[in-house]
């Protein structure tokens, strides 16, 4: 497995290519140092997958991360936050049309010298309509369209992150599952040799001390089973809190934590990068802003509009749709701003600086998604080296254990010694379950880390057209 170097930095697939209007360039964003030190002649070679959390082969797992998302408080808080954002849009759009509005009246005086009554009604109209010569509306509403798309990608990075979230929290119980076994079958190992040490104590054989010794690390085993049966339980009701139910540690979450057999493939191309939503929603409010800065620069401009009224008044319901007695006007107006006491330049120039201070924000996205690549894949490496060795001690130390205990059975050994490899065995077992449940845990942060599986861009096309995207509607399923 090469290094992350061939995630390649291209700013034009990344940035801001597809926003001409937008007032930035390539060349404006803060990217030229960072560049540089990434390689783009490696070709990529892609293992395409259906699904990085499909390839764990847990059903129950992929079972519950759906309940997960169907029912966490936080992730559908965020989804309503994004369909919010949506009719936001849609009030910003509504200001390029015109407006009409309707009205009717109606009034009864009666005057007593002389005696009379008399009935008024009305029906009115206005209508009201603002030219956007200068496109400060378009700006208005680019701004509100690109705020949307940015809380959709934040959902879509909610449901990412959320699902790895989910599924390291399983292994996690899992890991704590089979420390409680571990920490089970010590406890027996330690009994059997109790029941060693007290026939040879019986036999003169052994010394009190040694009796002493091994009931002493009997009873530690058994806090520490004690110990680690609190802590699967604590595991449990986390993940039941996840799936929004009672956090009564009754979810099962057991089995052998899985091998990782396949490798992280040689060549990862930018386009899997690309996939990040942070990285997306940050785009999106960089162009967010940039309509923002827009809009703020030319409310300095004039502003046209035209305006029409009609009305009718009459005593009779039925001569109000008549036209005969019908007044109206069309009047058009021209605004231009004068003297606001500085406010309208003002918020310009503090719309620009935000404007700056978004494409920062974005380059440091961009340079912490460079990074958690970095870290996963470096501590892919390093993770699997430890699975290799950590298994090889583990398994010579339970070996050792075995024959210590016979060796002392038959005198041959000292406590000291089989006290020793008691411990060295526990021990290798227990860091092996361990480094085996981070190594599933740094692979499922790789995922988040790329925005998804490994799959390459012809491969990305088709899995948007199966299941949709986030600028648009979602067809079927979710993948993950």
């Amino acid at each position: 497995m090469k290094s992350a170097k061939y995630l390649v930095l291209s700013v034009s697939v990344i940035a801001l290519a597809s926003c001409a209007a937008v007032p930035v360039t390539d060349k404006k964003l803060p990217f030229s140092d960072i560049s540089t030190n990434w390689s783009t002649t490696d070709k990529a070679s892609f293992d395409v997958r259906d699904g990085w959390l499909n390839d764990l082969k847990i059903a129950e797992l992929s079972s519950f991360v759906d309940e997960v998302l169907a029912n966490n408080p936080d992730f559908q808080a965020t989804a309503h936050r994004m369909e919010a954002a949506g009719f936001s849009a849609r009030v910003s759009r509504g200001n390029l049309y015109p407006t009409l509005n309707a009205s009717f009246g109606g009034s009864r005086q009666r005057v007593s010298n002389p005696d009379k009554t008399s009935n008024s009604l009305s029906l009115g109209f206005d209508a009201r309509w603002e030219a956007d010569v200068w496109g400060r509306l378009s700006a208005q509403t680019g701004a509100a369209e690109a705020d949307y798309v940015a809380a959709r990608y934040d959902q879509e990075g909610a449901r990412l992150s959320l699902a790895a979230q989910v599924t390291q929290t399983w292994f996690d119980a899992m890991e704590a599952q089979a420390q409680v076994d571990l920490a089970t079958q010590t406890v027996e190992s330690y009994a059997r040799a109790v029941r060693v040490v007290e026939k040879r104590f019986a036999r003169g054989l052994s010394t009190g001390l040694d009796l002493r010794l091994i009931i002493s690390n009997l009873e530690a085993s058994r806090a520490s089973l004690s110990s680690r049966k609190n802590q699967l339980s604590q595991q449990k009701r986390r993940l039941e809190i996840l799936a929004g139910r009672y956090p009564a540690a009754k979810i099962m979450a057991t089995g052998d934590i899985p091998d990782l057999n396949g490798d992280v493939p040689a060549g990862l191309p930018v386009s899997l990068l690309e996939r990040r939503p942070d990285l997306q929603a940050a785009k999106a409010r960089l162009v967010s802003s940039g309509y923002s800065s827009q809009a703020a620069g030319k409310a300095l401009l004039p502003s046209f509009s035209i305006t029409a009224s009609g009305n009718n008044s009459s005593s009779n319901f039925s001569d109000l749709l008549r036209f005969d007695n019908i007044f109206w006007n069309l009047v058009g107006n021209m605004t231009q701003p004068i003297f606001q006491g500085g406010k309208l330049r003002y918020a310009a120039k503090g719309a620009q600086e935000l404007f700056e201070a978004e494409k920062q924000v974005f380059a440091r996205t961009l340079l912490a998604a460079f990074r958690e690549v970095e870290d996963a894949l470096s501590s892919e490496r390093a993770l699997k080296e430890q699975v290799l060795h950590t298994g090889k001690a583990a398994e010579n130390a339970m070996a050792a254990e075995k024959v210590a205990l016979d060796q002392y059975g038959r005198g041959l050994i000292k406590i000291s010694v089989l006290l020793e490899s008691q411990r060295q065995s526990l021990a290798q077992q227990s860091q092996l379950i361990s480094v085996k449940k981070q190594r599933i845990n740094n692979r499922i942060a790789l995922h988040l880390a790329l925005g998804g599986d490994f799959s390459g861009p012809e491969d990305i096309q088709a899995h948007t057209m199966k299941y949709g995207d986030p600028k648009g509607e979602t067809n079927e399923g979710n993948a993950l």
